[in-house]
């Protein structure tokens, strides 16, 4: 039994060393005053350190979101949940005519450089699929 929580130790210890939850005065100055400016109705905000930057989870308005930000205090990715109706119509089009018979579980925009995606999880029982659409509606691997 020791040797397999040992084993268990070694496998999982990599993946706490990668993403460490952090106090925001722990968080590089140029890091945090990207947020606050770039998101000043944030609430709930709560951070993780990662190899490539800072990843931080918040709300705005009931709405959940997650930025990456590099330590040069670059936004790298953004993530929005939308309602349904909030996809762009050739998202919903691409939907409708694509996936027949699949109602819209959850769907959250991705913007990237100057880039905008959308990962839609879609159900019809007992299937579930989860796509990502570019702006256009085209099915993308982003």
């Amino acid at each position: 039994m020791k040797k397999i929580s040992f084993i268990t130790l070694l496998l999982l210890a990599p993946f706490y060393l990668l993403a460490q939850d952090l106090a925001e005065a722990e968080v590089p100055r140029v890091v945090v005053n990207v947020f606050h400016k770039t998101f000043p109705k944030a609430t709930k905000v709560e951070w993780e350190k990662k190899i490539d930057g800072y990843n931080v989870e918040f709300d705005i308005g009931r709405r959940d979101h997650e930025a990456w930000i590099n330590d040069q205090g670059q936004i790298v990715k953004h993530k929005k949940e939308l309602r349904s109706s909030e996809l762009p119509k050739p998202v919903r089009d691409a939907i409708a005519q694509q996936y027949k018979g699949f109602r819209i579980d959850d769907a959250d925009q991705f913007e990237m450089g100057k880039k905008f995606y959308y990962k839609v999880e879609l159900k019809k029982s007992p299937e579930e699929r989860k796509v990502i659409f570019d702006q256009g509606g085209k099915v993308s691997a982003v």
